[in-house]
């Protein structure tokens, strides 16, 4: 597989032609007053419309959560921009890699919350968009949040009203992450991020589970804490109440809910919760019947101080469907800490900012150190559009590659210019000390 490409399509959001419609954009970015954001959207037709029929890309806002309720068009399918954005916006269409976007300088409290691409086939006379949108959450970060990376907090959102309104900036809401991945059996903490005032005001939290990427829409309650647990405490528990909101889950079933939403009731008897939830994707080893694979090299070494890139490829039989790649690397076994994550509070601290992906899916660790001589396993996450308006998540890990780390003198002890060298000599005095002794056996005779 190419999945270099794939990877320009995940960060670009450049898709391959697809036997079914879609159409994909990020659910909630935080963004500040006066910020630009770009919106990104990726999207698929059938393949034998690809190349006959023009594209054509329109940007409107909705009124509710869903994007069939248009409240106004921002950019028409002639590319004229409504009054209000004028200056303020620009957009992008690649109709040959599958992917669109716009850009809004200068962001107002006034402006809209849901931005929805939608995507006209022309021949086909067929137009499809994505179910929710993009929603932007206005919101002042620089006293909100405890010490967390506000950059990475891409799903912080407000809570629609019951009704699905959208409107309004600010308020009620709280922020997680938009996925996250796990193997069967491992111990797993999905994050909940919040105000400070939040955490001390909190008088009951409670974890919601469902099918829904939008939180309004899963009501099973999986957790609860109300001074102490009352729901579920056998399956989950808070990392740190005192802290913390965040859910540990204490051992991952391969069948367990995909989603998951964190909501915090307040003293004053407000509920605050997340717009969007954490969606959780279970990790399976490549295996010969898999619709991918990933390997790596058994192992590879590393000088102490020094940089060193560990590898790691993928291919499948198919591209057609795929609308976007993410990739993680997890140190000691396939449930170890993460040293690369597409979300750096995830990353254990001992590698956060040492390490990148290079090339593919390549981990680059810089400054090694004797401490990170240890077992690597690559996960490949590929999001598909499964069918017209419909999304599946496979992710497969490789075989996990050993790193050996040596210092430098270590290095040119064991270097083979050495080993050889080492030899020769070796073998020169050797042959030496027998003619010497033979020499003076003879010369006593």
């Amino acid at each position: 597989m190419r999945l270099s490409i794939l990877l320009f399509c995940f960060f670009c959001g450049i898709c391959w032609a697809s036997p079914y419609f879609c159409v994909h954009q990020p659910k909630t970015l935080h963004v500040k007053e006066g910020d630009s954001v770009t919106i990104p959207c990726s999207y698929t037709h059938p393949e034998d419309r690809r190349g006959k029929s023009r594209i054509r890309v329109t940007w409107v806002e909705a009124y509710t959560v869903y994007c069939s309720s248009i409240k106004k068009h921002i950019i028409d399918s002639h590319g004229n921009i409504t009054e209000e954005y004028k200056d303020r916006i620009s957009a992008v269409n690649h109709p040959d890699n599958q992917t669109a976007s716009i850009v809004i300088r200068g962001l107002k409290a006034s402006d809209g919350n849901i931005f929805c691409c939608r995507v006209y086939v022309v021949k086909a006379g067929y137009e499809y968009y994505d179910k929710y949108g993009t929603f932007l959450n206005l919101a002042d970060l620089s006293e909100a949040f405890d010490t967390v990376d506000h950059h990475l907090l891409l799903t912080m959102c407000n809570e629609p009203d019951r009704m699905g309104n959208a409107s309004g900036y600010g308020g009620k809401w709280l922020s997680q992450v938009e996925e996250l991945i796990a193997v069967p059996g491992e111990e797993l903490v999905i994050p909940c991020h919040h105000l400070l005032k939040t955490l001390r005001e909190a008088l009951q939290v409670t974890w919601y589970g469902g099918d829904s990427e939008l939180c309004d829409f899963n009501s099973e309650k999986i957790y609860k804490w109300d001074q102490k647990p009352t729901i579920g405490a056998d399956e989950f528990s808070l990392v740190n109440i005192s802290e913390d909101f965040s859910l540990r889950i204490h051992r991952v079933q391969s069948n367990g809910r995909p989603h998951y939403c964190c909501s915090v009731t307040t003293s004053g008897r407000e509920e605050m919760k997340s717009r969007s939830s954490t969606e959780l994707t279970i990790a399976g080893p490549s295996l010969s019947s898999s619709p991918f694979s990933v390997t790596q090299p058994y192992n590879i070494t590393g000088l102490i101080g020094q940089s060193v890139t560990l590898s790691c490829f993928s291919s499948r039989s198919m591209e057609s469907d795929v609308l976007g790649v993410n990739i993680y690397w997890r140190l000691g076994n396939t449930s170890g800490p993460y040293v690369y994550h597409p979300y750096k509070e995830m990353i254990h601290p001992d590698y956060r900012g040492r390490t990148g992906i290079q090339g593919e899916a390549d981990l680059q660790i810089q400054g090694l150190q004797m401490s990170d001589g240890s077992m690597y396993y690559c996960f490949v996450m590929i999001r598909l559009c499964a069918g017209n308006g419909q999304y599946e998540k496979l992710v497969q890990y490789g075989g996990g590659t050993r790193l050996i780390v040596t210092d430098l003198v270590q290095s040119h002890l064991h270097s083979p210019i050495t080993i050889f060298a080492s030899y020769i000599g070796l073998k020169f005095f050797t042959s030496l000390a027998l003619f010497i002794f033979a020499f003076i056996y003879y010369k006593n005779l």
